[in-house]
C-alpha cells in the first residue's frame, strides 16, 4: 500500500509539474503574440507618438493619436517628459518672421519664436538627446494645397561638437508619395555661412542657399532655407526655399515642415 501511495504520489507530482510548464509556455505565447501586435501597432503609418503640452504647468502628457487631428499637440519643450521632441516648424501663420540664415555659434544653440512658431533647439541639445543611442526621427510637411506628408528614420543621431555634429540617419520610411531626401546627407557635418564643412568644390552651400544645415554639394532638403511665400514658393528658383526634393522638387517650397525626435 505504501508503495502504491508513492507512486501515485510521484504521478501526482509529475501531472502539476507538467501543467505548470504548460501554462507557463501559453503565458509566454501569449505575451510574445502581445508584444508583436503592440510592435505592429506602433508601425502603423498613420500613427505618431506624440506628447500634449500645458501652456499654464508646463509639462507634457503622452498620448497616441491619428495625424491631421485637431487635438493633436505636439510638446514642443524637449526638456519635459519622457518622450522628448524637438521641431525646426515652418508655421505658415508666422511665414518668414525668423531669420534661419545665421552664425555657428548661434545654431549651437535654440533660437526662434518658441514652441509654436519657427523654432530651432540647438546642435548641443540634439547631441545629447541622442548620445546615448540613436532615436527615431519623424518629418512632418504641409503643401500650399494644405496636404500633409511625412518621413520617418528609424535611427537618426547628431555626433559632438568636436566632429562638427555629424549627422547619421538610416530607415526611411514615408507616406504615400514622399521619398527618402535625408539619408543622402549622412556622414555629413553641420554647414553655416561662417563654417563651411559641405563637399562643394567652389563656394559653399550654405552662402547659396541662404541658411545652414547638414550639405553635401548641396542638397537633397534643406528645412533651414529661406521661407516662401505662396506667391513665390511654387516654380521659384531652384532649391532654394523649405525644400524637400523627393518627391515635391527643388522648385518647391513647403508651407510647414516639422521634426519630431521620438
Amino acid at each position: 500500500p505504501n508503495a502504491a501511495l508513492t507512486h501515485r504520489s510521484t504521478q501526482a507530482a509529475l501531472l502539476l509539474l507538467l501543467l505548470a510548464a504548460v501554462l507557463h509556455h501559453v503565458t509566454e505565447a501569449a505575451a510574445d503574440s502581445g508584444q508583436m501586435w503592440q510592435s505592429s501597432r506602433e508601425s502603423l503609418s498613420d500613427y505618431v507618438a506624440l506628447v500634449s503640452f500645458n501652456a499654464s504647468s508646463g509639462l507634457c502628457a503622452h498620448y497616441r493619436c491619428r495625424l491631421g487631428l485637431s487635438h493633436c499637440r505636439k510638446c514642443h519643450n524637449a526638456n519635459k517628459g519622457a518622450q522628448r521632441v524637438w521641431v525646426d516648424s515652418r508655421q505658415c501663420t508666422v511665414s518668414g518672421s525668423v531669420d534661419f540664415y545665421r552664425i555657428w555659434t548661434q545654431y549651437q544653440s535654440e533660437f526662434g519664436e518658441g514652441p509654436d512658431g519657427n523654432y530651432w533647439i540647438g546642435l548641443n541639445s540634439l547631441h545629447a538627446l541622442t548620445a546615448s543611442g540613436p532615436r527615431k526621427l519623424r518629418i512632418l510637411m504641409k503643401a500650399w494645397n494644405d496636404s500633409e506628408h511625412w518621413a520617418e528614420y528609424s535611427s537618426f543621431s547628431v555626433g559632438p561638437e568636436s566632429g562638427n555634429y555629424r549627422l547619421s540617419v538610416s530607415g526611411f520610411s514615408g507616406s504615400a508619395g514622399i521619398g527618402d531626401s535625408l539619408t543622402g546627407h549622412s556622414g555629413m557635418q553641420f554647414s553655416t555661412k561662417d563654417a563651411d564643412h559641405d563637399t562643394k568644390g567652389s563656394g559653399n552651400c550654405e552662402n547659396i542657399r541662404n541658411g545652414a544645415w547638414w550639405f553635401v554639394n548641396c542638397h537633397h532638403t534643406h528645412p533651414n532655407g529661406e521661407y516662401k511665400d505662396s506667391s513665390s514658393a511654387i516654380g521659384g528658383a531652384e532649391a532654394m526655399g523649405v525644400i524637400w526634393s523627393c518627391n515635391f522638387g527643388y522648385s518647391y517650397s513647403l508651407k510647414e515642415i516639422e521634426m519630431l525626435l521620438l
